[in-house]
């Protein structure tokens, strides 16, 4: 089973170079359309893909990601990736702490 985003219900499953596998719920956010593309993004950074090599990673990027679709959304955001403007990624970073910048700007490829 390669890295993939399952569509029904939303996640990303994994499998690492030791042969261990996960998977991560991302159903139920308010905005199915963000949160997909930005799990693409996640599998992007996931082995055999990126560099992202266990559980406890992806898992930390998975709960920045589900963070983000949340705080965007009660923002009033209910566009796609494509949408995000600098300014408005700018201003989600600048008002959470700076471990969600960190795991984010990878994810959302900017």
């Amino acid at each position: 089973m390669p890295t993939m985003v399952v569509d029904d219900p939303l996640s990303v499953r994994c499998v690492f170079s030791d042969g261990s596998s996960a998977e991560f719920d991302l159903a139920g956010l308010p905005n199915p359309r963000l949160a997909r593309d930005l799990a693409v993004g996640l599998v992007e950074l996931i082995h055999p893909h990126g560099s992202a090599d266990s559980a406890g990673t992806v898992d930390a990027y998975a709960g920045a990601l589900r963070a983000m679709v949340r705080a965007l959304t009660q923002q009033g955001f209910a566009g796609d990736a494509s949408e995000l403007s600098r300014g408005r990624l700018a201003q989600f970073w600048m008002a959470g702490p700076s471990r969600l910048e960190a795991l984010l700007i990878r994810v959302a490829n900017v």
